[in-house]
């Protein structure tokens, strides 16, 4: 995970919703988890991922931590273009609130973070700065 560039909006430790996420590299962890995990994943319907989420002018994109990155067999990062965007959302979650960013192709970008609503609110800016 790298920080962000200069031209980034807003920048926050957050957690991706990832519905086919699953850790596929054995680990020491995985010993210890491996049961706890597949029930979490089937009980949710996917994984959270730990890393960051990152808006620019342009985009929405996740890149994980170095632990989920090692964890995980496939590449969990994700970007999502502002111009597929229709939608921004947000709603309970224990201990963070989740936003829910709806694409035209109707896949959605979940993730959770502190200060979902600011982050919420600032993808909504972005998206008004870059429709007018």
């Amino acid at each position: 995970m790298t920080r962000p560039s200069s031209d980034v909006i807003a920048w926050k430790y957050a957690n991706l919703f990832i519905s086919d996420g699953a850790p596929e590299k054995p680990s020491l962890m995985s010993l210890f988890t491996g049961s706890s995990v597949d029930w979490l994943r089937r009980r949710m319907g996917g994984l959270w991922v730990g890393g960051a989420v990152t808006l620019t002018r342009d985009a929405l994109s996740f890149g994980p931590n170095a632990l989920n990155e090692a964890v995980h067999g496939g590449d969990v990062s994700k970007t999502l273009e502002l111009a597929r965007v229709v939608s921004v959302g947000e709603r309970f979650g224990w201990l963070t609130r989740i936003v829910d960013v709806h694409s035209d192709d109707g896949e959605t970008f979940t993730f959770r973070c502190f200060g979902a609503r600011a982050f919420a609110a600032n993808i909504r800016h972005a998206l008004e700065t870059l429709r007018t």
